[in-house]
């Protein structure tokens, strides 16, 4: 389910307009402050947040780490919370707290699908050309 929640996240009718919104609100801020979230804080976020690092050039290890951490910061509540659960209903609630990075790679993979690749994606789906790249790299990286 996980999973295919992320798919449509990248080709969903609704995934590439909320996609869209969280890049066109950083593209109209000229000081590129932005903040971005879902319910959760995971999932639509990110998907999100993968996007924006791998657009800006970071390696896909070092995005993948940061999604990974995610699962760390709620890592006690959904301890606490599954712990209170018979064994059965804790195996089925767990893919629903954690990232994991099979989400996220299908995520990737999707874009790959319908795109034919992770460039065409942006420009596509979410309206980022070579141009606005190179804008929002000037403006969101240091060095």
């Amino acid at each position: 389910m996980m999973i295919d929640a992320e798919k449509a996240m990248v080709s969903g009718d609704g995934g590439e307009k909320a996609s869209s919104q969280v890049f066109d609100g950083i593209r109209e801020d000229d000081a590129r402050s932005a903040l971005f979230h879902c319910t959760a804080g995971k999932d639509r976020t990110g998907w999100s947040n993968a996007v924006l690092l791998t657009a800006l050039g970071v390696p896909r290890d070092t995005v993948m780490a940061d999604y990974l951490a995610s699962n760390a910061y709620p890592k006690a509540a959904n301890d606490a919370l599954l712990g209170h659960l018979p064994p059965q209903q804790a195996a089925v609630y767990k893919p629903l707290l954690d990232v994991r990075a099979e989400n996220l790679n299908s995520g990737y993979d999707e874009g790959e699908a319908k795109y034919g690749s992770f460039d065409r994606y942006l420009k596509d789906a979410l309206g980022i050309d070579l141009r606005e790249l190179k804008h929002l790299r000037k403006d969101l990286l240091i060095g």
